[in-house]
């Protein structure tokens, strides 16, 4: 016995279909776009010193300069006596540098403790990193968007046939 109108589930599936849909598939890819379009822009700048040397150790490495000892993440390559910088940047967060190269960034172990002075016109940057975004959590987000997804249209699919008998293939 077929009634004209479909029932509430057919309606709870499609929603739940256009819910994932923007949740899951175009909203993530928007700012993964947004993301990929934007510039990873230094906010703030401390000085370290100068490069004197590196010890790994514990799962970190140490670097020591003229001004103390900063932990890292990875290793560093930097010529005895280079500049070295503490940097915040939109993307990556705070790192070590040696002043001037972008491509010797190297993430801190933990949270900056000193004094960083703001880079003037970078305070209408987007900071992707200071919201949690990353490349990584793009990724992973546009990834499990697009199986849930299919996961919820394979539902509403499912509920719109059970309700419509004429769709069913025999």
């Amino acid at each position: 016995m077929r009634t004209s109108r479909p029932r509430k589930k057919v309606y709870v599936a499609q929603v739940a279909f256009v819910l994932m849909l923007f949740g899951g598939v175009l909203i993530p890819w928007g700012i993964w776009w947004w993301f990929r379009a934007s510039p990873n822009t230094v906010l703030a700048t401390a000085d370290v010193g100068q490069f004197v040397s590196a010890s790994k150790g514990n799962g970190a490495t140490n670097v020591e300069t003229t001004k103390g000892t900063v932990a890292i993440d990875g290793t560093l390559s930097a010529l005895r006596g280079s500049e070295l910088v503490a940097q915040t940047s939109t993307k990556t967060g705070t790192e070590l540098c040696v002043a001037g190269s972008r491509r010797s960034c190297v993430a801190l172990s933990g949270p900056w403790s000193g004094p960083m002075q703001p880079v003037p016109g970078a305070e209408h940057a987007t900071n992707f990193y200071a919201h949690g975004i990353s490349s990584r959590i793009l990724t992973l987000w546009r990834m499990l968007g697009f199986l849930m997804t299919l996961g919820t249209l394979m539902a509403a699919s499912l509920e719109i046939v059970e309700n419509h008998p004429e769709l069913k293939t025999e």
